[in-house]
């Protein structure tokens, strides 16, 4: 859980950078923002609002321009001031994609921080890409006189990331938004290009990792290596999600024998998730027991879908017993039908 009640703005600088190859500036700015104190909790809910306690990264330490700058912002080795600046060229000179937009880029210096009940210092980079247009009302008397300006909503974010102070050997503890709203040339700079950063191996990671690999086994190589009908795929991935929403705990074996169930299957399923492990070098290698990351479980629980789409004319919703419903073909209209058996029936 991540919690920011009570987190403390130490210090906060914004730069500008602009796209290089459309020949926009790198603006460095002197000195720090002098935020009064009024406007501490605004900036700070600015700031972290967006972040979530899942998903974690980590940096590559290796000739990492902005792992380099924020360790020496917690270590307090080199000026806060010429270590963002430090973070804002690195960002300007891998944003030469033409579709990579301008924008000022927050580097803040945050305390009291609370993941888990444990409170941290933090770093928060943040670009803001976007401006709104805003219409402020001001009255003199009787008079009112209307001003419009540009601005950043405090409601929106595009792209951030949030760097604790812990493991610093180990490429620290990041989280990451990145909102690319649709544009694949910047899909990865922000994350890979700028950050540099690897996804943390813990049980979020192996959680969703193996909900992936079940949803490509049940749509692709199950009905590879079986005679299956999409019913019968539908009947497995509801045991799956049943299994992911009601374990503590994954265990493999467990995992294919409730599941799976089949031997031959399992045998199938086994040598997909260990292709899929070659596949990746052993740089996020797949285990085969882990604590089941509930955040995890109900982020990722929508690829779990349970519809059977027949033609344009039927959507069946299979939640239970695959047993109540039988697959047939009718000789005389040509035609593949299915059975339901139910009790009771309701409209919705």
């Amino acid at each position: 859980m991540l919690s920011y009640q009570g987190t403390i703005l130490e210090k906060i600088i914004i730069h500008f950078a602009g796209n290089p190859s459309n020949e926009e500036p790198l603006q460095l700015a002197a000195a720090v923002t002098e935020v009064s104190e009024e406007h501490q909790e605004l900036f700070v809910r600015y700031l972290m609002h967006s972040f979530r306690s899942e998903g974690f990264y980590k940096f590559n330490p290796s000739a990492n321009p902005v792992y380099n700058a924020c360790k020496a912002i917690f270590e307090e080795t080199m000026p806060f001031e010429e270590a963002s600046a430090e973070i804002a060229k690195h960002l300007y000179e891998v944003s030469t994609h033409p579709k990579i937009l301008p924008g000022d880029l927050f580097v803040a210096r945050l305390s009291q921080v609370n993941l888990n009940n444990d409170l941290h210092d933090v770093i928060v980079l943040l670009k803001a890409e976007h401006e709104d247009n805003f219409m402020q009302v001001e009255w003199q008397g009787a008079t009112s006189d209307a001003i419009l300006s540009q601005g950043y909503r405090l409601d929106r974010v595009d792209k951030a990331c949030l760097i604790f102070s812990a493991n610093p050997l180990d490429g620290y503890q990041v989280l990451v938004v990145d909102k690319t709203n649709g544009n694949a040339a910047e899909a990865q700079y922000w994350t890979d290009a700028f950050l540099d950063l690897e996804t943390m191996e813990d049980s979020y990671h192996f959680t969703q990792q193996y909900m992936n690999l079940t949803r490509q086994f049940v749509k692709e190589q199950f009905p590879e290596d079986f005679q299956v009908n999409p019913a019968d795929q539908i009947a497995m991935l509801n045991r799956s999600s049943k299994f992911f929403k009601e374990k503590d705990r994954f265990e493999l074996d467990q995992f294919a024998n409730e599941v799976i169930q089949a031997p031959e299957v399992i045998d199938s399923f086994k040598r997909f998730t260990a292709d899929s492990n070659a596949e990746n070098d052993d740089e996020h290698s797949i285990t085969e027991a882990f604590d089941i990351n509930q955040q995890a479980v109900k982020k990722h629980s929508g690829m779990f879908k349970s519809v059977l789409k027949l033609d344009k004319n039927f959507h069946i919703y299979i939640h239970g017993n695959r047993n109540m419903i039988e697959r047939g073909y009718d000789e005389e209209k040509s035609l593949n039908y299915y059975k339901v058996f139910f009790s009771n029936e309701a409209t919705s």
